[in-house]
């Protein structure tokens, strides 16, 4: 798997993350779907942070 192939899928992760979030916000209403939600978002906003690291890498660092 290449860099490139790596940063699709991790945007496919959090793509799914954040439709996950919103599906438990809205459809478990009342038994706790706020803290689940929020633990879901903390996941995906640190696979964001990998993915923006990712972007930043150099191809040229790396084939050195």
């Amino acid at each position: 798997m290449n860099l490139d192939e790596c940063r699709s899928e991790l945007r496919s992760i959090i793509r799914e993350l954040r439709d996950i979030e919103q599906g438990v916000r809205g459809d478990f209403v009342g038994i706790g779907q706020d803290l689940c939600g929020k633990c879901i978002s903390k996941v995906a906003d640190k696979y964001d942070g990998v993915l923006i690291r990712l972007n930043r890498v150099d191809y040229n660092r790396i084939a050195e």
